[in-house]
C-alpha cells in the first residue's frame, strides 16, 4: 500500500555542489541541492537559484560561474555556505576553502573539492520564485589522485566520497556500495 503525500519538493538524492559565482575579491560560494547535467552535447548544466538570492546577482554580472562537488570531508564547509549569505560575508576566509583559478573563466575553483566544472551561462528560465540557470560546461577538472581508468577515463567515486543531500530528513550522506553496471545489469533480465 502506498501512502498519499501530496506534492513535495523532494527527490533524493541530491548532489551536493559548492557554487562558484564573482570574480577576484567578489567571488561567492554558495550550496546548491537543486541541479542536474541537463545534456550531453553541449555538456550542460542546471541549477536553481532563488530569485533574491546575492549569487545569482553574480552570475548575472558575469555570465559564468563554476560548480565544485565536495566530498565528505568538507561537509562543515558545504552547510555553511548555505547558511549565510556572501553579501554579508566573505566565504572563503570563513570556512577556509582556497580559491584557485582555472583555464577559461575567470571565476575561481574551489581547490579541496575533487571535481570541478567551469561554467558559461547559456539561458535562464523562470520557474516560480526560482530562476534555473543553463550553464554549458566548458571545461572539467579532477584530483589526479581520484583518477580510475579501466575502460575509460572516469572519477573513483568511492575515494571522492561526494556528499548527496536528502531533504526532508535535513542529512548529508556520501555515496554507498557499486550494485552494478550501467547498461549492462539490465541485461540480465530476459524477455
Amino acid at each position: 500500500m502506498k501512502k498519499q503525500l501530496g506534492p513535495l519538493d523532494l527527490l533524493f538524492p541530491a548532489p551536493v555542489m559548492l557554487v562558484v559565482s564573482g570574480i577576484g575579491d567578489n567571488a561567492n560560494i554558495m550550496t546548491v541541492v537543486w541541479g542536474s547535467i541537463v545534456s550531453g552535447k553541449p555538456p550542460t548544466i542546471g541549477i536553481a537559484v532563488h530569485k533574491n538570492r546575492y549569487s545569482l546577482q553574480l552570475i548575472r554580472e558575469n555570465k559564468e560561474f563554476t560548480v565544485n562537488i565536495p566530498s565528505k570531508d568538507i561537509v562543515s564547509q558545504a552547510d555553511y555556505c548555505g547558511l549565510v549569505s556572501g553579501n554579508k560575508t566573505n566565504k572563503f576566509m570563513d570556512t577556509g576553502l582556497t580559491a584557485i583559478d582555472g583555464s577559461i573563466v575567470k571565476t575561481p575553483l574551489i581547490k579541496e573539492c575533487p571535481y570541478n566544472m567551469e561554467c558559461k551561462v547559456t539561458q535562464e528560465v523562470e520557474v516560480g520564485d526560482w530562476i534555473l540557470v543553463l550553464g554549458e560546461i566548458v571545461e572539467t577538472y579532477l584530483d589526479e589522485n581520484k583518477l580510475v581508468q579501466p575502460k575509460r577515463i572516469s572519477p573513483d567515486y568511492a575515494q571522492i566520497q561526494p556528499l548527496s543531500y536528502f531533504g526532508n530528513a535535513r542529512e548529508y550522506r556520501s555515496i554507498g556500495e557499486k550494485c552494478g553496471e550501467a547498461f549492462s545489469i539490465g541485461k540480465s533480465i530476459k524477455r
